[in-house]
């Protein structure tokens, strides 16, 4: 039964295909989407462009998509896809579970993801239990890459960077009405805060970048061990671009919290094969 996986965030997605000849990430990245605030046309003209290119029509299409916790904007997803594929059975999932099932199959644990946002649940080989609430990069997703963009960007703007992080991340000197215009007048705030952790991966022996690096990861690690073992030693395994680029700094914040991290990777899709070419068989 041919099968089409998608991990698909709010910038971009990537697709994979799993049928009879074997299982296959596809090649390049695809649009994203997120029904919370986006438009899916760009996504669904990339997709009608890869179904002539597939030739054969999936018989069910399962997504993992951010911003499909709730009921009605699961809907929307399942609704822009159903477009594409009418004749397909699409599935839509979040992509915490869909992080679970990349990272335990259908074991149990802690899982998080750590990229651009934060979010965090508990697995029970089936389902997700999310007892700490997602409040978004204004008030919440410590450590995130929009909760560490959004305090260097606060400490260059006050002139509290180091020379040397000062230099390298910003040429010219930090923008004021530049930085302010994309935070409080650009469509997608929370990706422009979080562009400027990825330069911080080459600042990393920095005492300043390890100083902030450590604060969030902290405040990460606390919530964590309130919501989901108070007192308790647990394992967690991660999911994300700013898990996988600084997981010995997160692993070391964790560990002070009696949370030990036992994997980091950047992308879920190759779990995600793993766990549905298992269901296949």
């Amino acid at each position: 039964m041919p099968l089409l996986i998608a991990d698909i965030g709010g910038s971009s997605s990537r697709w994979a295909l799993a049928g009879n000849a074997g299982v296959s990430i596809l090649p390049g990245s695809f649009p994203g989407y997120n029904p919370s605030t986006g438009d899916p046309a760009a996504l669904q003209q990339a997709l009608r462009a890869l179904r002539v290119e597939l030739g054969e029509e999936p018989l069910q299409v399962m997504a993992y998509g951010a911003g499909c916790g709730h009921p009605a904007r699961a809907g929307r997803m399942h609704d822009a896809l159903a477009a594409v594929w009418p004749g397909a059975r699409v599935e839509v999932a979040t992509d915490l579970l869909g992080a679970a099932r990349s990272q335990y199959g259908t074991g149990t644990g802690l899982v998080l993801i750590l990229g651009t946002g934060m979010h965090a649940g508990h697995y029970d080989g089936k389902q997700v239990h999310t007892p700490m609430p997602s409040l978004g990069f204004i008030l919440g997703d410590e450590g995130s890459g929009a909760d560490i963009g959004k305090q260097l960007l606060h400490d260059a703007l006050h002139g509290l960077l180091p020379a040397p992080v000062v230099t390298a991340m910003f040429p010219q000197g930090p923008d004021l009405p530049a930085v302010l215009e994309a935070v409080y007048r650009s469509p997608a705030p929370q990706a422009f805060v979080a562009s400027f952790t990825k330069a911080l991966a080459r600042h990393q022996s920095d005492p300043y970048v390890i100083g902030l690096l450590r604060a969030r990861f902290s405040a990460l690690a606390r919530l964590l061990q309130r919501y989901f073992a108070p007192g308790s030693p647990m394992e967690l395994r991660a999911v994300g671009s700013v898990a996988f680029g600084f997981r010995n700094q997160l692993a070391e914040a964790l560990e002070h919290q009696r949370i030990t991290l036992t994997a980091a990777v950047q992308d879920p899709l190759p779990g995600l094969l793993e766990f549905h070419r298992q269901e296949l068989r």
